[in-house]
């Protein structure tokens, strides 16, 4: 994999492409960074996940490992025959199946679709998920394909799906969840609907409920009586932290702000809107811009910065250039086995940090404008 990477490298020259970083470094530390994942550990995490194969897979996809690696074949084949039931696996296991073959593995996305819209809390937000017996009784019939040339007649361009799969809501989530699942559902999501499966509008507008609610400044704390002011007309820069302003005593941090942002790109993209227009998107960015830093060693945090800069269609947030100065730090502190993080670091450690480390460099988001899927009207 890398001896080709650098074969069309041209004497580690920084790339314009790719915002002036060395495209020769990016590639050495992802091969390495794979090298280490094949042996890692895939962890649960405090009794949440069972392990952590669809995060791995993920980025053996985007690392460009090949179908056929031994390795690859056993994560998929684990993602694929585990019980739906985590939110965060869910979204990740949509999201692997869409860009391998999101015309093959419809059936599979359109329960995940399910998954997902039976388990949307009643304030919008998702939660850790529970495991919903509708799933089970999502069929779809053999798939249909369209060409490849049908989706804008463009070399290269991704299979569509022929047909259209409706979800219909059969279930219901607890009274609240965290914004940290919320926004994996929206990435999850976004798959779903890519591979022409239709969400209930309903969802829809009740997750972007939550997150125009949700958001608030360090300003909106100080209205009368203490409570919050999300809706009270100023218009300082806005972000979010884990849960709410009136539940959570943080302040707006980056890793949720940033994948806030992401959401709300995505659920306008889902109803055709133009998400630049968006009053919340905007703040969220301003947000950003005035408080903009790179925390290399928060793997969680940089791969939510990349995706919020590529949805919403960005290489500056302010004056900065995201991608340089995230992928410059991020190579500066790769480990000596290959790896990103630290293993005593209870929520994350390597395993989870070298993924996300790996999915930044290798700007693993897809442009939404790109996904070769026009949005619903």
């Amino acid at each position: 994999m890398l001896a080709a990477f650098l074969a069309g490298a041209q004497d580690a020259k920084p790339s314009p492409s790719s915002g002036g970083v060395n495209e020769v470094a990016v590639a050495r530390a992802i091969d390495r960074g794979i090298q280490f994942l094949r042996t890692a550990a895939s962890p649960d995490l405090k009794g949440a996940y069972q392990n952590s194969d669809e995060l791995i897979l993920w980025t053996f996809i985007h690392a460009g490992v090949p179908e056929t690696d031994p390795r690859f074949k056993e994560l998929f084949q684990s993602a694929t025959t585990q019980t739906m039931k985590r939110t965060y696996k869910v979204a990740l296991l949509a999201m692997c199946l869409e860009e391998l073959d999101r015309v093959a593995y419809q059936e599979k996305l359109a329960q995940c679709g399910q998954f997902f819209v039976d388990n949307q809390c009643r304030n919008g937000q998702w939660s850790y998920g529970n495991e919903t017996a509708s799933v089970k009784d999502v069929k779809v019939a053999e798939p249909v394909r369209k060409d490849a040339a049908s989706g804008g007649g463009k070399p290269g361009a991704r299979p569509k799906p022929a047909r259209k799969i409706a979800i219909t809501k059969a279930g219901e989530g607890p009274e609240t969840g965290d914004n940290s699942n919320s926004l994996y559902a929206a990435l999850g999501l976004r798959a779903c609907h890519d591979a022409g499966v239709t969400i209930p509008s309903a969802t829809i507008a009740s997750a972007i409920k939550w997150w125009r609610d949700s958001q608030f400044s360090e300003e909106d704390r100080k209205g009368k009586d203490g409570r919050p002011l999300v809706a009270s007309g100023k218009k300082p820069p806005r972000g979010w932290n884990y849960k709410s302003a009136a539940t959570d005593e943080r302040a707006p941090y980056h890793g949720m702000t940033t994948g806030a942002v992401g959401s709300l790109v995505i659920f306008a993209h889902l109803q055709g809107k133009d998400w630049k227009k968006d009053a919340n998107v905007q703040a969220g960015m301003s947000w950003m811009e005035e408080k903009f830093k790179i925390e290399a060693w928060n793997g969680y945090y940089m791969y939510a910065l990349e995706r919020m800069g590529i949805l919403y269609g960005t290489e500056l947030i302010g004056t900065h250039h995201w991608y340089r100065e995230g992928a410059n730090a991020i190579l500066g502190i790769q480990n000596s086995d290959g790896s990103w993080g630290r293993d005593e670091n209870e929520w994350y450690g390597t395993t989870w940090d070298t993924c996300f480390s790996i999915l930044f460099l290798r700007r693993a988001t897809r442009p939404l404008v790109a996904s070769g899927v026009m949005p619903s009207k």
